[in-house]
């Protein structure tokens, strides 16, 4: 309809002013433009619930073409994400990358899981509760840590390979622990291994199969779509690729964010040669950068709600000491141990302290699932405590990095 129309362009035109703005902003101050995009999110939230403001704007925050947007902002973020990986990279830092996502799973699970369980009430989903306070503690934003890492020049770094791969593998384990939080829900609370072992094997499945395909398909894909008239053929077969490895994901019990990250991992620049591959990949990157990603930081802050910070205070404040310190000590113990110096092991775990996307989809998730239903304040406040959460831990994470830089320029690996 034309009025609906009117209205996705109005809410585009704001967002894109609001976002590109505060983004240049904060580029000037010297920290990533990531922060102020989600800063406008936040201040269109606030704005929205203005006593006097414009019905355009006071829509904006639950704008289906917002929620619609911000799909499409990760999607090509996580796509984006796989084409600056090299695979050789990630299996050259394996053994350390295993170390420090695993101690960056266990260490926030553990202490989020204990937190969770000392604040809520004794209810029959007080189990399935705890674990999702634990299992949003335990993920890393890998959107947001791509996206911060490309904006400081940290790439293709030991730090910035250590925290793209750990970020992977915090993801998978998270959302496995996710579909166990939402089994628990289903079941009682109860889960016998047969699901478990099932979770798993669905898990494998899904990488076992990417792999093959991404390894040895994609470039036959790739040259027999190099030979089509039609405009951008390679852009379109690998994004056909990657919306079949999402949509294997999500047959399997997993996030979608999993396939494009697949798929642009296995985007080789020597099948088609360097400019066949940056041509496609400053494609994806103008797309992302300019308009998608702004758009995805600012769904993340306009669904801040901010009442938790009056109504559950004490609960919040440990939440967020716990985020951050879970990440610090669980992902930079094991990087120090490794080989890391103290500064690069401490920039790792600053750098796997953003939430973002996956703690919000995973709150998301729960909320439908209807485990917040309960007038305990704490229970109540659960969704509210976790999206600040993860909007908190994704502005302070870049400022952290860019402080630990500018005291030591050379600590990602490389002179800068």
């Amino acid at each position: 309809m034309p009025g609906e129309r009117m209205e996705h362009a109005l809410h585009l035109l704001i967002l894109l002013l609001a976002t590109r703005l505060l983004g240049e902003l904060f580029e000037r101050l010297r920290q990533p433009a990531s922060i102020g995009e989600i800063g406008a999110g936040v201040l269109l939230a606030l704005l929205a619930t203005a006593p006097i403001t414009a019905p355009v704007i006071g829509e904006l925050p639950h704008s289906p073409f917002l929620e619609v947007a911000a799909e499409f902002g990760i999607f090509f973020l996580v796509l984006f994400a796989g084409l600056e990986i090299r695979p050789r990279e990630m299996i050259d830092h394996s053994q350390r990358t295993f170390w420090v996502a695993t101690g960056g799973v266990l260490v926030p699970l553990g202490s989020g899981f204990a937190l969770a369980w000392l604040f809520l009430p004794e209810t029959p989903l007080k189990l399935p509760q705890a674990l999702l306070v634990g299992v949003g503690l335990s993920i890393s934003a890998l959107p947001v840590s791509v996206k911060v890492l490309r904006e400081l020049d940290l790439l293709h770094t030991p730090v910035g390979n250590t925290i793209v791969s750990a970020a992977v593998f915090d993801d998978v384990i998270g959302l496995f622990l996710l579909a166990v939080v939402l089994s628990l829900i289903e079941t009682g609370a109860s889960l016998d291994a047969i699901q478990a072992f099932a979770l798993l094997g669905k898990i494998a499945l899904f990488f076992v199969l990417t792999v093959v395909l991404g390894w040895y398909g994609m470039p036959r894909v790739m040259k027999a779509a190099a030979a089509f008239r039609v405009p951008s053929p390679v852009f379109s077969a690998l994004l056909v690729i990657a919306l079949g490895f999402a949509f294997l994901a999500e047959l399997l019990g997993m996030d979608f964010i999993l396939g494009p990250f697949m798929a642009g991992l296995f985007f080789d620049p020597k099948t088609l040669g360097r400019d066949a591959y940056e041509s496609v990949k400053g494609t994806i990157q103008t797309t992302t950068d300019g308009l998608l990603g702004p758009l995805f930081f600012a769904s993340i802050g306009a669904r801040v709600d901010l009442s938790a910070v009056s109504t559950v205070p004490v609960f919040l404040g440990a939440l967020l000491a716990a985020a951050f310190l879970g990440k610090l000590l669980g992902a930079g113990v094991p990087a120090r141990l490794s080989g890391l110096t103290t500064r690069q092991s401490t920039a790792v775990g600053v750098g796997l302290s953003g939430r973002g996307a996956v703690e919000l989809i995973i709150a998301s998730i729960a909320l439908e699932a209807g485990l917040f239903d309960h007038p305990d304040p704490v229970v109540a406040n659960l969704f509210s405590a976790l999206v600040i959460t993860a909007v908190v831990t994704t502005i302070v994470m870049p400022v952290g990095l860019r402080l630990i830089l500018d005291r030591a320029p050379n600590v990602g690996g490389v002179a800068r």
